[in-house]
């Protein structure tokens, strides 16, 4: 007492038990504090005792008046939240540390009380916090006040260092007074499969337990899921015991209910063990109490300055924490503790648990001390100063509530927030509800999100309570499931129509109109209106009791005191509402309007689905979910927001409510980050236009929206306006200036790439600086240009009109139309020519557009040519490509293509014959060297000088492109074939007398781009006097010419006729490949010569030698009729087709004559060949089959015999090559039987020819089979040279070797 009195500050320990917080408001009383010890006349001032908790409050006030006899309200009485038990001469009154601190604001100096007792103080809560800075202000101005601080587990030097006076440090009192002593037991575990905490736990009762003592445990857990583990644990393990089967389990954390926080209060008889969290850790005493088990553990509320997030997460307890713990036994007899850790872990431990204010967001402590005006939070007298980061974050979420600016300042907003006695994020939810007219919703929601939960889920009856809230649920919104519980509530008194069940609900949806929340946003505005008058009126109900009301409250699992306590945080809103002048809105709000206002306060707690996952990515990079126990009757969507978010396991959100992404711009736009990117021209809007992207903390909120870049930064803008739209032409206007300059522009480009220089059109940066220095600095967009040109070209009509000079760096010379001609005369049409240098690009060079009709005529050795432009470079290419003796002698290189152009470019040379011929023979004259065809390296030429090839068809449509005339022919060949047949009319139209009749041909641009014949085709003779498809059996068509000449619609078309075998006819048609021509006018004349000799044709057919037995050997590859057929073919080749063959009835009439005599006996001929051939053949088949143990040798000799001898072989052979198949198979079978003898030799041979035979086949599959004389030469060797290699004494008519088969492949590439 006397420390009291002298000091002003006093610092009380005490351990707990000792009766500090009962004793110390008697003391005050005693010292004369109090309203009771006020003098006549004054005003008494109250004795304020704070405590940590509401429960605390009030049962450490009832214990204080009983003890003082007097009863509760009239000396000493306690005021909490939502409660008020003091009467107006009361002297002590217990509190919350939070009511003192919410008394600040209306009395700053706190003049109301003259002593304060500020209990519990080592818990260190961010009210506690800030009420000792706030009072150590005061104290010089109000000298009078006595403070006692006081704690069984406080850091007493830093208190009474924090309270330092110009006397010193505060004093510190310590206080003893335990009844019993407490047993400290160690009980260390290691957690493993088999055995985890709940065992240890089991086994700490059963040791406490053990010889039958008495006393009730009370248990310490971290969390409300660890309580449920536990008792389930306890209840099993305790019913196998027959003295402890009937303990009674309970559990105790803060959302239990009232009656059953109640029953851990009321008195008993039996064992009892006391399930708890930290709550019973101080100021609670729980009777009975004997034995504390410790697991060492509780839930810590911890803020993330990373991600912004609340984290409750399992932490090992401080050394005061564990000390309290142990306090709570021992009050009635000898105490024992149990901790389930080891001696050395608790000594590590740190000695007291972090103070709130180290561990939380202080935007809301930051807020008040502004509204305040008690300066700066880092100048702020608190026992531990916050670090800077977390003032940095408080004024963060400040500033993204728009409370502060961007000097830290108080806005308007701010100045609206401190006003509300609410946490910033629902103050500011509740001043944009009132801008979008939902006060009356948001108000609900947020006192709902103010205190805990109403709706219980009592451990026994989860599943009934989840059944009976079921009817509460919203399907995209808990925000919407409060409303919904809010009326049911309001109306389950009776008296009006109550909330339907679950059930219910969801068969009215299935028939009238879907929630408010899964309806699109431009429809949910409407349709509370739409819904409201499609709902039937019902009517009211009888009005229950209190009794009755309640009673049905707990029916459906709701706690009453939450309730009240909801409702009195609803009714406190309200009152501030009212006093502000706000008006609450009469029309049910939309689910925009709603959620867009709590959107106003969660901005950082917004989350996007994640598309592979159920997460959500939220601020800055977290990942949160929806938590399990979300009121919500579907999944919420890809947008949500939380109320909260809470780390525990995983992080979860809980109040989860879909919004819509547009929303997060409009309420959050001055937090968005925004992003231009691609800036780029759009033609078609006449405009720069950039792509934006918006963040939000990182989550994309857009993407890829177009916006105007002119507004963004006009500079940037032009400098793209100028560069695209006019220096590249990217813009389509009908300003003349623009297309004048984009034409000069094209014909100085096509200069370059006539000459293959870069250096005559002048640099894009040149004619950008022309513009650049005549346009405006403002215009940035077609339209502000057209506007300034349409003034400025009034005064002067050639503005901004380039010159040729202007564009130029120098003259172009020779680049002449007959140097780089517009068209190229191939196949006799006209084609046009375009002309491009882009080295790389697949069209550098020249490209001659062909139409698909004229392509099997395009001669390969005039294309070798080119144009006249292009033929130096090309000469110069090749001799460079020579071998180093012949090159030297056109040294220097450019001087002497210059030389050799000028000798091929005079007109009777140009384009006659192959240039690499020509050039061959002009250098073998030149340097008297024998040089060959091959020392050309045609491959070392660059693309360029090769002519490129576009196909068209009737349409100008593309078909093909590229420089291999050869692949184009194969792949278009028989549609260009009979496009060319269906131009020139020979199946669409007739001919008639001895004139052609003139067809209709197609029209297109195929036909415009004939021009006239080929040069050096002989003169072209009429065409046959016979209707186009007219059968002939015998030759009365006149004349057949080698080629024609056929005029359709002023074109000039030359065409190869030939017969065409008809079976039992045949007909004319005309071709435009004399390749082609000529195989099908041989079968055609062999079927025509057949039709003359039937007669002896059937007696041959009959009288073929050894038929039968040819057949025998040829079942593998066909039958015998098959046979017979090849057999007659080749002999009536052999008799009647000679060359030349007969162009003219007369002719063909002495053929028939000559031929008849002979055709017997050169079909026998042919049959002894033919069976000679099959005897080898199945010579070597056997000989195959007997063959064991060499695949590769007989893989190859398989590959051998089926290219050599196919179905055809007969007639597809050479008739002077068939003469050597005998011995070719003949080799076959000797090599088979030389193989055994030396497979070595065998393998090496092979290893040697198979390189030969790839190239060879694989050529002929590039050419698609179109094999040249030089090719067929090669084949033929290549079976020669297995003869040499395989079978060396049958010899070959000539010398054959690798190193000749290589100088003919040179040749054939050649």
């Amino acid at each position: 007492m006397a420390a009291i009195e002298k000091h002003q500050v006093v610092i009380v320990c005490g351990e707990t038990g000792s009766g500090k917080t009962t004793q110390l408001p008697k003391i005050a009383l005693a010292l004369g504090r109090g309203k009771c010890n006020a003098k006549p006349g004054q005003k008494g001032q109250l004795i304020g005792h704070t405590q940590p908790r509401r429960i605390a409050a009030s049962s450490v006030a009832k214990r204080i008046a009983e003890e003082l006899k007097t009863p509760l309200g009239e000396v000493v009485g306690y005021k909490v939240r939502f409660q008020d038990r003091l009467s107006r001469d009361a002297s002590v009154k217990l509190m919350t540390d939070g009511i003192l601190l919410a008394e600040t604001q209306t009395d700053p100096l706190l003049k109301n009380y003259d002593t304060l007792i500020i209990d519990e103080a080592h818990e260190r809560s961010l009210n506690i916090d800030f009420l000792l800075g706030y009072i150590r202000q005061i104290l010089p101005r109000r000298p009078d006040l006595k403070v006692i601080v006081t704690s069984a587990t406080i850091d007493a030097d830093r208190f009474a260092k924090h309270f330092e006076s110009a006397k010193g440090p505060a004093p510190v009192i310590m206080v003893s007074g335990r009844t019993f002593p407490v047993e400290q037991r160690y009980r260390p575990f290691e957690d493993s499969r088999d055995y985890g905490l709940n065992e240890a736990i089991a086994d700490g009762v059963d040791e406490l337990w053990q010889g039958n003592a008495g006393g009730d445990i009370l248990i310490f857990l971290p969390g409300e899921r660890e309580i449920r583990e536990a008792a389930d644990h306890l209840r099993k393990h305790l019913s196998h015991q027959p003295v402890m089967r009937n303990a009674e389990v309970l559990p105790l954390f803060a959302r239990l209910s009232q009656a059953e926080q109640d029953r851990i209060f009321d008195g008993h008889t039996g064992r009892r063990i006391v399930l708890a969290t930290n709550v019973a850790e101080t100021s609670l005493t729980v009777p009975g109490i004997r034995y504390v088990i410790d697991a060492g553990t509780a839930r810590v509320k911890r803020y993330s300055f990373r991600s912004k997030v609340e984290q409750l997460l399992v932490e090992p307890i401080s050394q005061a924490a564990a000390n309290q713990r142990a306090g709570r036994c021992g009050r009635v007899a000898n105490g024992i503790c149990i901790r389930l850790y080891d001696e050395a872990d608790f000594n590590s431990r740190p000695r007291f648990t972090d103070p709130e204010i180290l561990r939380s967001s202080l935007a809301g402590v930051i807020l008040r001390m502004k509204s305040l005006h008690l300066g700066d939070v880092a100048q702020f007298p608190f026992i531990e100063a916050p670090s800077g980061r977390a003032i940095a974050d408080g004024y963060q979420l400040l500033s993204e509530l728009g409370a502060v600016d961007d000097a830290n300042e108080l806005t308007p907003m701010g100045v609206e927030l401190s006003k509300l006695p609410l946490d910033p994020r629902v103050g500011r939810m509740i001043l944009e509800a009132r801008e979008r007219r939902a006060l009356d919703e948001v108000l609900v929601i947020a006192s709902a999100l103010s205190v805990q939960d109403v709706r219980d889920r009592p451990l026994e009856a989860q599943q009934q309570a989840d059944q009976a809230h079921a009817k509460f649920d919203d399907e995209k919104s808990e925000f919407s499931g409060y409303l919904k519980l809010w009326k049911w509530i309001n109306e389950a008194r009776g008296g009006a129509p109550s909330l339907p069940s679950a059930r219910a609900q969801k068969a009215m949806a299935l028939k009238k109109a879907p929630s408010q929340a899964i309806l699109p946003v431009g429809q949910r505005v409407a349709a509370p209106a739409a819904a409201t008058a499609a709902t039937p009126e019902v009517a009211p109900t009888h009005k229950l009791s209190n009794r009755q009301y309640e009673a049905l409250l707990r029916q459906n699992f709701i706690s009453i005191r939450r309730l009240r306590e909801w409702r009195d945080i609803h009714t406190q809103l309200l009152t501030v509402v009212t006093e502000h002048g706000w008006r609450i809105n009469t029309q049910p709000a939309s689910y925009e309007q709603i959620h867009l206002s709590m959107l106003a306060g969660l901005l950082g707690n917004v989350g996007c689905k994640s598309d592979e996952d159920d997460w959500y990515l939220g601020a800055r990079g977290i990942k949160f979910y929806k938590h399990p126990g979300a009121h919500l009757n579907k999944k919420p969507g890809r947008w949500i927001v939380a109320a909260e978010l809470v780390e525990t396991t995983r992080l979860f959100g809980r109040g989860i409510a879909a919004i819509e992404p547009q929303w997060i711009e409009q309420i959050g736009g001055h937090l968005l980050k925004k992003q231009m990117l691609d800036p780029h021209w759009e033609k078609k809007a006449a405009q720069v236009t950039a792509l934006e992207r918006a963040t939000l903390y990182g989550i994309v909120i857009y993407n890829n929206r177009r916006v105007d870049f002119g507004k963004v930064d006009p500079h940037g803008a032009r400098d793209i306006f100028l560069r695209e739209a006019l220096v590249q032409g990217e813009w389509e206007t009908r300003l003349p200036f623009l297309a004048a300059n984009q034409k000069l522009i094209a014909k100085v480009e096509e200069l370059e790439h006539k000459s293959r220089r870069q250096d005559v059109l002048v640099d894009d940066e040149l004619i950008y600086a022309f513009y650049d220095q005549q346009v405006p600095q403002d215009v940035c967009s077609g339209a502000s240009f057209e506007r300034w040109y349409k003034d400025a070209s009034r005064a002067n009509p050639e503005l901004l009109k380039l010159t040729r000079d202007e564009l130029m760096r120098h003259e172009a010379a020779g680049i002449t139309t007959s140097a780089f001609p517009k068209t190229v005369r191939l196949g006799g049409v006209d084609c046009t020519a375009s002309y491009l240098h882009e080295p790389g690009d697949a069209r550098d060079g020249i490209t001659v557009t062909v139409p698909l009709f004229v392509l099997n005529q395009v001669s390969e050795e005039r294309c070798e040519w080119l144009v006249p432009g292009m033929l130096k470079d090309k000469i110069q290419a090749l001799l460079k490509s020579l071998p180093q003796r012949p090159r030297s002698r056109f040294v220097p290189l450019p001087e002497s293509a210059t030389r050799l152009a000028e000798l091929f470019t005079a007109p009777e040379r140009f384009g006659s014959g192959s240039l690499t011929d020509a050039l061959l023979k002009q250098v073998r004259d030149e340097t008297s060297l024998d040089v060959k065809r091959a020392d050309f390296k045609l491959d070392m030429l660059s693309p360029h000088l090769f002519m490129n090839f576009r196909v068209v068809d009737e349409h100008g449509r593309q078909l093909g492109h590229g420089r291999n005339l050869g692949a184009l022919k194969a792949e278009w060949g028989a549609k260009a074939r009979g496009a060319f047949q269906a131009l020139a009319g020979l199946k669409l139209g007739g001919q008639s007398g001895s004139e052609q009749k003139t067809a209709p041909a197609p029209e297109g641009k195929a036909q415009a781009a004939i021009k006239n014949v080929a040069k050096n085709a002989p003169a072209p003779a009429s065409a046959p006097a016979a209707p186009a498809g007219q059968r002939y059996t015998t030759w009365t068509f006149g004349e057949l010419p080698e080629l024609m000449e056929i005029k359709k619609g002023g074109q000039t078309l030359v065409g190869f006729p030939a017969l065409i075998d008809g079976g039992d006819a045949v007909t004319i048609e005309v071709f435009d490949e004399p390749e082609v021509a000529a195989t099908k006018h041989r079968a055609g004349l062999r079927r025509l010569f057949a039709l003359q000799i039937k007669d002896a044709l059937k007696y041959l057919e009959k009288n073929i030698p050894d038929l039968q037995k040819m057949a025998v050997a040829y079942m593998p590859l066909g039958t015998q009729e098959e046979l017979r057929a090849q057999i007659i073919d080749v002999a009536l080749d052999r008799a009647f087709l000679l060359d030349p063959l007969p162009t003219d009835e007369a002719a063909f009439k002495r053929r028939v004559e000559e031929g008849r005599g002979r055709l017997t006996l050169i079909a026998n001929e042919v049959a002894r060949l033919a069976g000679t051939i099959l005897i080898e053949y199945a010579a070597a088949a056997r000989k195959l089959k007997d063959t064991k143990n060499a695949p590769d040798a007989t893989a190859d000799v398989a590959q051998q015999l089926q290219r050599l001898m196919p179905k055809q072989f007969i007639a597809q052979a050479p008739w002077a090559q068939l003469a050597h198949f005998p011995r070719y198979l003949k080799a076959i079978t000797l090599r088979l039987d030389k193989y055994r003898a030396d497979p070595a030799r065998d393998a090496a041979k092979l290893a040697e020819l198979r390189p030969q035979e790839q190239r060879y086949w694989r050529l002929v599959a590039e050419r698609k089979g179109a094999v040249d004389a030089r090719m067929q030469e090669l084949r033929w060797l290549l079976e020669e040279l297995r003869v040499s290699f395989f079978a060396q004494e049958l010899r070959t008519p000539q010398p054959v070797s690798v190193k000749r088969l290589d100088k003919l492949w040179a040749q054939v590439n050649s």
